[in-house]
């Protein structure tokens, strides 16, 4: 028989606590007889539920951000049903609330209740760009080249969550999202003089019913939302969480994974059960609102993610979040999430991969040449080489920091495009574009204004982005103080 190890690990007990330990996050833990004291129980409670409070903020941005857009499109617009489709028919400006639009797209949005209506048909005319996205803003199907429709348009069938009735044999792109909740997204481009009519009578083709009116369908009626007060902002006070709340008792059991499901449980938001935190609760939720929100706007503004398109620019882009799925490597992209749900609205395959020519493609920034955040008061230049890389066009659009919408600097819009009137285009073909609190001499049409004391960034979209673009050898300048 063979002897066994001569060197035998011994496992040796860690030391109990001593009466006091001091933590640099919450504060002296007081322990007696090695069990710890009723004051320390209630702070330690206090503590975990704060940190799952920030966690299911930052989780669940894309969902409040979701509830807060159908519920704006409902109190402001009357958009209060899936037959009605708001339409910015004479462009986007800042008297609306939404996370990063731009004022050159004409978008068209609404939202299925397939909870009320059931099966619900959409015929969508050719042309569009959009995509359908759940209550928690996953992407479900695209709209257009990257759609089953391939951009030729046609009829989408959506089915509630769990439906096993029948579907129709032929005739139908079918998509079956997980939430009864859909939001439904369409964008047209302007023709090439700038102009919106033609793309405003394409969408208003657009038709939603019910599949069990289909021999006689309800009409889709349209409101134009172009200059209406709309916000769509979601809260950053408990409020955030009374919503999510409300948001997860209508929606189906199994709307979000069982992970989810329990840390949203373990602070009292849980599908078939009334949101009642008591007093002590209420307020750990308004102080994780206030945190969680300004981590969010820290990881969207900071982030740690490699997302710097050129090695020498300070220009971002969406590649490594993960989006749409925010997954990566096998797991969630947790500052991916939390980015995109703070600074956008919307996932679609379709803003990460355009194929040449088509969809379109986005860069943006908070900071100078010199990584300074951008500055209200200065005055910059960003200048665009030749030739620019779209198919379509360019836009270039400053928005606030705060609510993440279109700056409202008094100006018609707080952007610029190739449609602008009277846009100067340098000798050698390139753009520049100034930013500031007052126009440089004759460059006024070339001008965003800016407001001194609020801070701004600044998205470059380039719609139908060609060579150049997807090889990164055209390369704009930074935003650079002057």
């Amino acid at each position: 028989m063979s002897e066994g190890p001569t060197d035998v690990v011994r496992i040796t007990a860690p030391e109990p606590p001593p009466s006091v330990v001091h933590s640099e996050f919450i504060g002296d833990l007081h322990f007696e007889t090695e069990y710890p004291a009723t004051e320390t129980v209630d702070k330690l409670f206090d503590q975990l539920d704060f940190q799952r409070a920030c966690q299911v903020f930052l989780r669940n941005i894309t969902a409040s951000s979701m509830y807060s857009f159908r519920h704006g499109l409902r109190r402001d617009l009357g958009v209060d049903s899936a037959s009605k489709v708001a339409i910015w028919e004479d462009g986007y400006n800042a008297t609306s609330l939404l996370l990063t639009p731009n004022s050159e797209t004409l978008y068209g949005t609404t939202y299925l209740d397939l909870a009320a209506d059931g099966p619900t048909v959409l015929e969508i005319p050719p042309g569009m760009l959009g995509f359908f996205d759940d209550m928690w803003m996953r992407e479900v199907a695209n709209i257009g080249p990257a759609g089953p429709d391939q951009g030729s348009g046609g009829r989408f069938l959506a089915l509630p969550p769990g439906y096993d009735g029948s579907v129709p044999p032929f005739g139908f792109h079918v998509i079956r999202p997980r939430t009864y909740g859909v939001w439904v997204l369409l964008r047209a481009l302007r023709d090439p003089d700038g102009s919106t009519d033609a793309a405003v009578a394409a969408m208003k083709g657009l038709s939603i019913y019910p599949l069990a009116e289909m021999d006689r369908p309800r009409p889709t009626e349209f409101v134009n939302a172009s200059g209406k007060t709309l916000d769509t902002i979601h809260p950053v006070d408990a409020r955030y969480f009374d919503d999510l709340a409300d948001l997860v008792l209508a929606e189906h059991p199994e709307a979000i994974d069982i992970e989810t499901r329990g840390v949203l449980a373990a602070i009292g938001i849980e599908h078939g059960r009334p949101f009642e935190p008591d007093e002590r609760m209420r307020g750990i939720l308004a102080e994780a609102a206030k945190v969680g929100s300004a981590m969010a706007l820290a990881t969207s503004y900071r982030t740690r993610l490699p997302l710097q398109r050129y090695n020498d620019r300070q220009w971002i882009e969406i590649g490594n979040t993960g989006y749409p799925y925010y997954e990566q490597n096998g797991h969630t992209m947790l500052d991916g999430l939390s980015l995109m749900g703070w600074f956008a609205t919307g996932s679609s395959i379709a803003m990460v991969t355009p194929p040449p020519g088509k969809g379109s493609a986005y860069m943006w920034t908070y900071t100078d040449a010199d990584g300074a955040w951008l500055d209200g008061a200065k005055t910059y230049r960003l200048t665009m080489p030749a030739p620019i890389p779209a198919a379509n066009f360019w836009s270039v659009v400053v928005y606030d920091v705060w609510t993440r919408s279109m700056l409202a600097n008094g100006q018609e819009a707080a952007s610029k495009n190739q449609y602008a009137e009277g846009i100067e285009v340098n000798d050698d073909g390139s753009v520049d574009i100034w930013f500031g609190p007052e126009p440089p001499a004759g460059m006024q049409a070339n001008w965003i204004r800016t407001i001194p004391g609020k801070g701004w960034f600044s998205i470059l979209r380039l719609y139908g982005p060609v060579e150049g673009y997807f090889d990164h050898t055209w390369k704009p300048t930074d935003i650079t103080a002057v």
